[in-house]
């Protein structure tokens, strides 16, 4: 009687109701702790240079961000919090590889745009670049959370993504826009809450990309994922 009580409960749709939040909630608790220095910097009006700074932070975060979310879809009987912090361990040195020079390129980028001096022909060109190279960034960080790539290797694969996998680019350049409007209506509070939503719709949609990479461009398809018994990952045979 127990058991089937049990079982019950475990298959109504309140049940899944919560188990789907707390997917959603869970990894972005452990986001939005990472990000925690990048928070105070701003709420204290930071120079820029602050913000460059204690925003490489964002970089690992978000890639542990999109390892937990893919792990704890995959596996629903794993912590999600714990997902979040074994995805930062895995992946933070890979990701700060490819990340910190782009954040602080992107972070003297948008000083020259802000700045009024700055020519309005030279602000569209800079604002253009920007979000190409987000867009391109995104696909970058998506292959971070799940190979083991060399750095060059990941940069590459992720400018073939952008054209390999056009529902994956899409998407990304979607959540851009996005986050761009919530920031500019909001605040980057309320983008930072939004952050694992973003992550599910970024992962479900990188699931081609994923599969055009298994099947061309690992030795073996073994991605980083939270079941297996070392932390071990895919390496790279090709993009050479």
């Amino acid at each position: 009687m127990a058991q089937q009580a049990t079982r019950e409960f475990t298959s109504g749709p309140l049940y899944r109701v919560a188990e789907a939040l707390y997917r959603v909630l869970g990894p972005t608790a452990g986001f939005l702790v990472a990000c925690l220095p990048f928070a105070f910097a701003l709420a204290a009006g930071r120079a820029a240079v602050i913000w460059a700074v204690v925003g490489i932070a964002i970089g690992p975060a978000w890639t542990a961000l999109l390892y937990a979310t893919r792990s704890v879809h995959e596996h629903p009987e794993r912590g999600a919090f714990r997902a979040f912090w074994r995805g930062y361990r895995l992946n933070w040195l890979d990701t700060l590889k490819v990340w910190a020079p782009y954040w602080l390129l992107l972070v003297a980028a948008a000083t020259d745009i802000l700045m009024p001096s700055t020519p309005l022909v030279l602000r569209i060109v800079i604002g253009a670049v920007a979000a190409v190279s987000t867009v391109w960034m995104s696909a970058v960080l998506l292959i971070v959370s799940r190979y083991s790539f060399r750095t060059r290797d990941a940069l590459r694969l992720g400018l073939y993504l952008l054209f390999a996998a056009p529902r994956s680019t899409f998407t990304n350049l979607a959540l851009l826009l996005v986050a761009g409007g919530v920031i500019y209506s909001s605040s980057e509070l309320l983008l930072g809450l939004l952050a694992g939503v973003f992550a599910l719709f970024a992962v479900t949609a990188a699931k081609g990309a994923f599969e055009l990479l298994d099947e061309g461009f690992t030795a073996s398809s073994t991605p980083k994922t939270a079941d297996t018994a070392t932390d071990t990952a895919a390496s790279s045979d090709a993009a050479q």
